[in-house]
Parts: structure tokens; C-alpha cells; sequence
């Protein structure tokens, strides 16, 4: 996934720089392209973080179930 988002950003920076454009509208071309590069990679650090937050939820229910089994064993001897 970051390939492509490194193949997109350097796509949309020779593509800018080709262009027959203004200096200044290059740049700015160049600033919209790494801010929608920066959203994307963003929108990805978002996922792994929620992906993330999910793994240790499930996790903890899987710690908290193994705690009462060993609690209820341990009251039936």
C-alpha cells in the first residue's frame, strides 16, 4: 500500500513539474498533491490505529473470559 501511494505522489510531482505552468501554480500543485498524499496516508495510519484498538479489545475480552474460567475452576475444587 505505501508503493502506491509513493507511485501516486511521484506521478502527480512529475506530472506538475512537466506541465508548462506559473511557478506559483506549480507549487501550489505540488502542495495539493502532498496534501492529498498526506490524507491518504493519514486515512491508512486511521485504519492500522482502529485496526489496533480492536485487536486489544478482543484481547482483553479473551484475558478477562480465561480469568473467570480459571476463577470458577478454582471455586468448584
Amino acid at each position: 500500500m505505501k508503493k502506491a501511494l509513493y507511485l501516486i505522489l511521484a506521478g502527480v510531482v512529475i506530472g506538475i513539474l512537466v506541465a508548462p505552468d506559473k511557478g506559483s501554480e506549480t507549487w501550489r500543485k505540488l502542495k495539493d498533491g502532498f496534501d492529498d498524499w498526506k490524507d491518504g496516508a493519514m486515512d491508512q495510519i486511521n485504519d492500522v490505529v482502529s485496526q489496533g484498538k480492536e485487536l486489544v479489545g478482543k484481547g482483553k475480552n479473551a484475558a478477562d473470559q480465561a480469568k473467570n474460567e480459571v476463577r470458577e475452576t478454582v471455586n468448584e475444587w
